[in-house]
C-alpha cells in the first residue's frame, strides 16, 4: 500500500528530500538513507520493492503526507476504497503492531489493483539496482529471490508474527499466476517462503485449466418456421477455469421472452444469451447434443 499510495500521488521523475519522523529509530531493515539527501520518486519506490527498506517507507509517508499519521489515515481510506474490508494499518512499513493486520484475500486484491492499474511491476522486475550516496555507490539486490525464475514481483516480507511472506507473480501459458505465502517456517536461511512459493504456483500451473464450456463455432438452438431453419451460437467462447477433471455440465434454467439463461453446476453461474427474435417463429429448437457435460483438462 506504501508503494501504491507513492506512485498514485507523484511522478516517478519527482524529487524527494527524504525527512523521517521526530525520534524515528531504524528499525529491520534498512538502507540507512540519509536525512535531507534527494532521490527521485522511481529510487525511493526501488527501495520500497526491490531492497525492502522499511526507512524508505516511512520517508515514503513524510513526503507524500507530511506525517506519519496522515501518511497512516490516507492508507486506511485507500485500503476502504479498494474494499479491502479486513485491512487495517497502524505503521507504513508493515512490521508488528497492535490492531496492524490484513487477510491474504485483501492482500489479493490489492495485488490484483496494482497489476491492472499500475506499472509498479517494472520496478519489482529488476533484480538490483544503484545508488550513489555519499560518493560511494553501492548495490541493492532485490530481496525475492525468485526473480531469475520467472518471479517478477511482488514484495517479500518477515516479521515474527506474519513469518516469512511473498506475492508472488508469475506468467504461464497467458495466465498470470498470484501465489500468496504467510506464515512460512522462519529457518536458519530464510527462504521457505520461496520454497512454497514454488510448489503452489506448480500446483496452480499442472492442475488447474481453462476450458471452453461452449464454443462460439456450436449451435445453440435453431429457429424453425415455414421460411427459415437458422442456426444460432454465442457471441464468443463460453470458458470457465478451474481445477483439472472437476465435471462441470450447463443446462438451461429459463427461457422468458426470447431471452435464454443456462446455469453453469460448476459454480452456479447464470450465462444468459438473448436470442435472435423471428417474426415468422413457430419455436425455438434448443441442440442437447452441444449443452454437455464436459471434462477440464489439458487436451
Amino acid at each position: 500500500m506504501t508503494a501504491l499510495l507513492l506512485y498514485e500521488n507523484s511522478k516517478l521523475s519527482d524529487l524527494v528530500n527524504v525527512a523521517y519522523p521526530k525520534d524515528y529509530i531504524f528499525e529491520g531493515k534498512v538502507a540507512y538513507l540519509d536525512e535531507g539527501i534527494q532521490v527521485s520518486v522511481e529510487q525511493l519506490l526501488e527501495f520500497l520493492l526491490v531492497f525492502s527498506a522499511n526507512d524508505s517507507a516511512y520517508a515514503t509517508a513524510e513526503y507524500v503526507s507530511g506525517s506519519t499519521e496522515e501518511f497512516i489515515n490516507l492508507m486506511n481510506k485507500r485500503a476502504n476504497q479498494l474494499n479491502m474490508n479486513n485491512t487495517r494499518f497502524q505503521n507504513p512499513d508493515g512490521l508488528d503492531e497492535l490492531n496492524h493486520y490484513t487477510t491474504l484475500n485483501d492482500l489479493l486484491a490489492l495485488t490484483i489493483y496494482i497489476l491492472e492499474n499500475t506499472k509498479l511491476i517494472d520496478i519489482t522486475n529488476k533484480s538490483k539496482f544503484y545508488y550513489d550516496q555519499s560518493g560511494e555507490v553501492r548495490e541493492y539486490k532485490n530481496t525475492n529471490l525468485l526473480i531469475d525464475e520467472g518471479f517478477i514481483g511482488i514484495k517479500t516480507g518477515w516479521t515474527s508474527n506474519a513469518g516469512l511472506t511473498f506475492i508472488g507473480y508469475n506468467q504461464n501459458d497467458n495466465r498470470n499466476i498470484i501465489t500468496i505465502v504467510n506464515k512460512s517456517f522462519v529457518d536458519d536461511n530464510k527462504q521457505t517462503h520461496f520454497q512454497d512459493t514454488k510448489k503452489l504456483y506448480e500446483k496452480s500451473v499442472y492442475n488447474f485449466y481453462k476450458s471452453v464450456i461452449l464454443y462460439d463455432s456450436e449451435p445453440i438452438y435453431k429457429i424453425i418456421n415455414p421460411y427459415e431453419l437458422s442456426l444460432y451460437s454465442a457471441e464468443s467462447d463460453v470458458t470457465k477455469f478451474g481445477f483439472k477433471d472437476t465435471l462441470t455440465k450447463i443446462e438451461i434454467k429459463n427461457f422468458i421472452n426470447s431471452k435464454v439463461s443456462f446455469i453453469n453446476y460448476f459454480d452456479n453461474e447464470v450465462l444468459e444469451f438473448e436470442l435472435y427474435d423471428s417474426k415468422n417463429k413457430i419455436r425455438y429448437e434448443f441442440l442437447k447434443s452441444n449443452i454437455l457435460s464436459k471434462i477440464f483438462s489439458s487436451n
